[in-house]
């Protein structure tokens, strides 16, 4: 398959063409710089690989949880581009990507969601790969390991020191902090997510509010 997958979820810009077996990557932090390197980056990536955006099969994308803007950015450019060359889109969840990274095993993923908040899911990796919660969005203390977890993946256990104490002195930590392009493609080529249409493109937001109050804020000091 010939496939091109994006993710804008964090401050890393996150991009790569898949043709067959090669594949090119672009993965560089480039702060709030999301919405003018894409398509640039993208056409390097097309230039380099000899192809065009046509020839492709499909666009995939990350959509969220993630940074609100950033996922804004990333739906918006894989439906356009889908839209230009008559591509279905493929949306991915960024917390399915952390956890393909992590390997196989039984990986609870948490990402920083701000706001004293992490995004958390329980996933079977390997070949039997399968979703065993759904994704949310909760305090660091009200995170907990099912029986069997036998990996931690994400920058949540990174940003606070508090999230499962315990667990981390005893269970790995798989490491990946971040969504990276190429995941994506190895999920997409899994089969496991629906190519749409790109007006059917969906973003995964899990919260819908996006600062705290003053008060909120200080009460979230004093934790």
């Amino acid at each position: 398959m010939k496939l091109l997958a994006l993710d804008t979820s964090t401050t890393y810009l996150s991009l790569a063409l898949s043709q067959d077996d090669d594949m090119l990557i672009f993965h560089q932090c480039v702060e709030q710089k999301h919405a003018e390197r894409t398509l640039p980056e993208v056409s390097k990536l097309l230039a380099a690989a000899g192809c065009s955006l046509s020839e492709l099969d499909g666009i995939v994308f990350g959509q969220g949880p993630g940074a609100f803007t950033g996922l804004r950015i990333a739906c918006g450019i894989a439906q356009g581009l889908a839209y230009s060359a008559d591509l279905p889109v493929i949306a991915i969840p960024t917390l399915d990507n952390l956890a393909y990274q992590a390997g196989a095993g039984q990986v609870l993923v948490c990402f920083d969601a701000r706001m004293q908040q992490v995004y958390s899911a329980h996933y079977r990796t390997g070949p039997n790969w399968e979703r065993l919660s759904p994704i949310r969005v909760a305090s660091p203390e009200d995170v907990q390991p099912l029986d069997g977890t036998t990996l931690l993946a994400g920058d949540g256990f990174d940003n606070y020191p508090q999230l499962l104490a315990d667990a981390r002195a005893r269970l790995p930590h798989a490491g990946p902090v971040r969504p990276h392009a190429s995941a994506y493609i190895k999920l997409a080529e899994s089969g496991r997510y629906p190519a749409t249409h790109p007006r059917d493109a969906e973003l995964l937001y899990v919260r819908n509010k996006v600062a705290l109050t003053s008060a909120e804020q200080q009460q979230a000091r004093q934790r």
